[in-house]
């Protein structure tokens, strides 16, 4: 049996005299370690609490709807045409028996961004409505929306112009061809009076000279010829010029046997700069 030494002895009674304040100590200790743990506990447990609040606050203002889409679809859209006049004309004022009128509505397009690339529009009163046209308007332009010789069955009452669809396109004014629209001039512009072969009457003819300056050959342009009494549309024609070249100088003429009286001829041209299938291809 192995001999227990008086240090031994002496570290034993020591502890054994000691033991109740280890304890008290070790007591403290832990007291002390849970005020920290469970105050460290709630300090994070609060700010986790705080934070989500915060978090959440975050999230409803990242999907709060702070775009006022209706205004904003608003300012995009493009604004409606605008219908400024619409007329019809007979299409022989001096014929008793006429059944043809001539229809017209001028069209302005106020957005400066988009070109109404389609129009469809028609002309309708009591008993009937013209034929289906479309057609194209400019950013910015007023344009005259025309129906030609239309029969109608007596004359024609309370008559009205409609747009049956509207397609718009976004323009990029960057692009070099909307520059063409400078560059095809329309001068000298005069009314003449012709003799027919064989016959003692005049006929009256309208006539102006055109010029292509720009670098494009078109296919076909349209020019609308208004006549004027005053401020008053009077009367109204068409003339189309196929294939204008480059560089390429045209007069061209307009036989106008029932020419209204007026004082004032207007000549239109109708072109669409930003359509690539008026150009003729370049070999």
């Amino acid at each position: 049996m192995e001999e227990i030494s008086n240090k031994q002895l002496q570290l034993t009674k020591w502890y054994l005299d000691n033991r109740n304040k280890f304890y008290k100590i070790f007591l403290k200790f832990l007291i002390l370690f849970s005020l920290v743990f469970w105050g460290w506990a709630v300090y994070n447990f609060t700010n986790y609490l705080l934070a989500e609040e915060e978090h959440e606050q975050m999230l409803i203002e990242l999907v709060k709807d702070r775009i006022n889409y209706l205004k904003f679809h608003e300012h995009f859209s493009p604004h409606d045409l605008v219908v400024v006049k619409s007329i019809f004309l007979s299409s022989n004022p001096f014929s008793q028996s006429n059944k043809k009128y001539d229809f017209l509505a001028i069209v302005e397009n106020e957005n400066e961004n988009l070109i109404a690339s389609s129009v469809q529009y028609y002309f309708f009163w009591e008993t009937g409505q013209t034929e289906i046209k479309e057609t194209f308007i400019l950013p910015g332009e007023k344009k005259y929306l025309t129906v030609f010789g239309q029969e109608v069955e007596g004359k024609p009452t309370k008559v009205q112009f409609a747009f049956l669809d509207t397609k718009w396109q976004r323009i990029d004014f960057n692009e070099p061809s909307p520059a063409i629209l400078s560059n095809l001039t329309i001068e000298e512009i005069k009314l003449d009076y012709i003799i027919a072969k064989e016959q003692h009457i005049a006929v009256p003819k309208i006539s102006f000279k055109i010029k292509n300056q720009s670098i494009y050959s078109l296919w076909q342009a349209d020019f609308k010829i208004i006549l004027y009494r005053g401020s008053e549309i009077i009367g109204m024609n068409v003339l189309t010029v196929k294939q204008w070249r480059s560089n390429e100088k045209r007069e061209m003429e307009l036989l106008w046997p029932n020419i209204p009286s007026h004082d004032r001829i207007a000549v239109i041209l109708e072109i669409n700069p930003f359509d690539p299938e008026i150009f003729m291809p370049v070999y």
